[in-house]
């Protein structure tokens, strides 16, 4: 049988006729009742106990399919056992029903609904749900409608099998179940305030590939919105009391010290949403502020935010929040101790402006490659081209590689992408210092890497404390020199003036200086130094390879380098002119002086007369050479007959040194030089 609604009302209409003969029960049946979207399967009312004083009127309906997106949700066995139908009010106080569904068990559930011309409610108790309960409140009343839905136990893991496959695809998962009350109000243009308190116990779910998971997190989540005159107000606050979360490569556990979300903000009518405050706080690590505007249309854009951090434990925090991003890149091993508060600017999605307050802070690597112990200051920096806002920062100590640096200060301005030093600063190191004079850096747009320019001077800086921290030979003396002007620029590094050296009683100038490629696969460098009356004697005592007395003067004229291995150069070290000093060698000396140049003062000396003396005089010595395509061109104190002189003796005893060979392998002359400095142990003074 087929009717409309209409034709239902008319038979219940009947019910209420006393018929004429005398009958205990009444009852109309309806095979079908269908409207556009909903359909309701053998219905049968019925009257009971007519001849009594109070009759009983019960409700029975096989199916109720309900429509979209509902239509997977079929209420079944629907029975109504105090059903009362007056002239202005239907209401069934006890109801029973089944809820035919993928998403939960058939078994009955009570139920009760009271339908009058003002107001009706409707009402589901412990309504089996993904191995859990729900229980929902509805009413109506006017044009104004609120429903109060209460969940327990429910099963997220049952729960997400019943969902669609695309949604089903955005998380696996594995475990946890959820207790929560929500309540919705709206009237008929729709909903207008909604709140939500949610408790949910050992969530453990993976997604975007595994990028994201958490493990066994307890989370409690609170939501309240409101509609008003058009725009949506709302404040959410979310506490995760423990578990472990990932979200690619940042992994956090919480156990002792909650983590805390707080939102409160406004969705605009023009498409945007007013942040009036975000916080995030994760005790021992971060605690965030923000305030902004955030556009939704055409696309979604930072519009502008202002973000106020505190962090009072550089330790952890960048152990939990910024080591995971240095890994495998140049900053990786670099740890922090410390406090840091910043105020941040954020206009059209990009950084307008930082102010960083900075207190005790100590960086350490584990690559050796810069400590700092116990840094102030503030840092400011601004997009804008007029800004002028100065930073300064001050340490206790610092260490760049091995070279310690004291206690200094910088002061400079930095803004868009250039960094500019503001007074001269004094640097003090080994025994000396660098006074810097100017230094400029800027990176513009469109280039890889940035400019750089420093001018200053070092003053008597220490060689013994400079040689002992790179760990190379021991050496005395002092750098002293003014730098007209360091410049960094398309990857290449040049040098203006002079670098001069006291060493050995004697001046090393270096100049020329320039250097490509330095922080590629192929650097290149490139320089000229000049030696000046140098004490051999000094140089010998360093070096145990055989005493010398006399002076030592040089130069080395055009030395180029890729990849720090020597390509060309034309050197010379040889006894200055007019050198009134005294000139001795050892036996020592003359034997691995011979060996450079091939000669045979060796068996000269142990097979006659000379074996007796211990050191000999000589008038000059000198050894030059010219590096071309890995061949080095030999050339000595003077020409003989057969070869040249490497030591032109002089007075008694008196020995010559020849040299013979006058191309060698730059490789084979490396070795025995090396053989010669490493023959013995390096004597400290």
């Amino acid at each position: 049988m087929l009717i409309n609604f209409k034709s239902l009302a008319f038979i219940l209409i009947l019910l209420f006729i006393r018929p004429a003969h005398a009958l205990d029960s009444l009852s109309v049946e309806v095979k079908h009742i269908k409207s556009k979207n909903w359909q309701l399967a053998n219905i049968s009312l019925s009257l009971q106990d007519i001849q009594k004083t109070s009759q009983q009127l019960i409700l029975q309906i096989k199916q109720i399919t309900l429509p979209e997106p509902f239509a997977d949700l079929k209420l079944i066995d629907i029975q109504c056992s105090q059903f009362s139908w007056q002239e202005n009010k239907i209401n069934c106080s006890k109801g029973r029903a089944k809820l035919k569904s993928h998403l939960v068990y058939p078994d009955s559930f009570a139920f009760s609904f009271s339908l009058t011309e003002r107001q009706s409610s409707f009402s589901i108790k412990n309504l089996k749900l993904a191995n859990g309960r729900l229980s929902l409140k509805a009413r109506e009343q006017g044009r104004h409608w609120s429903v109060a839905i209460n969940t327990k136990n429910i099963k997220l893991k049952e729960l997400h099998r019943y969902l669609s496959e695309q949604n089903r695809a955005l998380a696996d998962i594995g475990n946890g179940q959820i207790n929560a009350t929500i309540k919705a109000s709206g009237n008929r243009y729709g909903l207008n305030a909604i709140f939500i308190k949610a408790m949910v116990k050992q969530l453990s779910l993976q997604a975007n590939q595994g990028k994201t998971a958490l493990e066994s997190v307890d989370l409690k989540w609170d939501l309240q919105a409101r509609l008003k005159q058009g725009e949506w107000q709302w404040h959410s606050s979310g506490t995760i009391n423990q578990g472990e979360l990932y979200q690619e490569p940042v992994y956090l556990k919480v156990k002792d010290r909650e983590l805390t979300i707080k939102a409160s903000g406004k969705r605009l009518k023009q498409g945007e949403i007013q942040l009036h405050q975000a916080e995030f706080n994760h005790p021992d690590a971060i605690a965030l502020k923000v305030q902004g505007m955030i556009k939704l249309k055409p696309a979604l854009n930072l519009e502008s935010a202002h973000i106020s951090t505190r962090i009072n434990e550089l330790d952890s925090f960048s152990t939990q929040y910024v080591l995971p991003f240095t890994e495998q890149t140049a900053f990786e091993g670099f740890k922090m101790q410390g406090k840091l508060n910043a105020e941040i600017d954020i206009k059209q999605s990009e950084l307008t402006s930082l102010s960083a307050d900075i207190q005790s802070l100590s960086v350490t690597d584990d690559n050796r490659r810069l400590v700092i112990n116990k840094a102030e200051g503030t840092v400011n920096w601004s997009s804008d081209p007029a800004f002028k806002t100065a930073s300064n920062i001050q340490w206790r100590q610092m260490k760049i590689r091995t070279i310690p640096i004291e206690a200094g200060q910088l002061k400079f301005l930095f803004k868009q992408k250039q960094l500019s030093l503001l007074e001269q600063s004094i640097v003090p190191m080994l025994d000396g210092n660098l006074a810097i004079k100017q230094f400029e850096w800027q990176h513009t747009a469109g280039e890889d890497e940035p400019k750089v320019y420093f001018e200053g001077r070092v003053n008597q800086l220490s060689l013994e404390k400079l040689t002992a921290a790179l760990d190379w030979v021991p050496l005395s003396g002092t750098i002293t020199g003014y730098i007209p002007g360091v410049k960094y620029e398309n990857k290449t590094l040049a040098v203006k003036g002079e670098l001069q050296v006291k060493l050995f009683d004697g001046t090393v100038t270096i100049n020329k200086l320039s250097s490509s490629g330095l922080f590629t696969d192929f650097s290149k460098f490139s320089m000229s130094m000049e030696i000046e009356n140098l004490d051999l004697f000094q140089i010998t005592q360093k070096f145990k390879m055989g005493g010398m007395e006399g002076r030592i003067s040089g130069y080395i004229n055009n030395l180029y380098l890729e990849n720090w291995h020597p390509i060309t150069f034309y050197a010379w070290l040889g006894t200055p002119d007019n050198d009134e000093s005294r000139h001795r060698i050892s036996q020592k000396a003359v034997e691995n002086i011979a060996s450079i140049g091939g000669g045979g003062a060796a068996d000269i000396i142990s097979k006659g007369f000379l074996r007796f003396f211990d050191t000999f005089n000589y008038d000059r010595l000198g050894f030059g050479c010219y590096l071309h395509q890995g061949v080095c061109q030999l050339m000595g104190v003077e020409a003989a007959e057969q070869g040249y002189y490497l030591i032109k003796g002089g007075g008694i005893p008196r020995i010559d040194i020849m040299g013979y060979n006058t191309q060698v392998d730059w490789n084979v002359l490396m070795e025995r030089l090396s053989r010669i400095s490493s023959s013995d142990e390096v004597v400290i003074e």
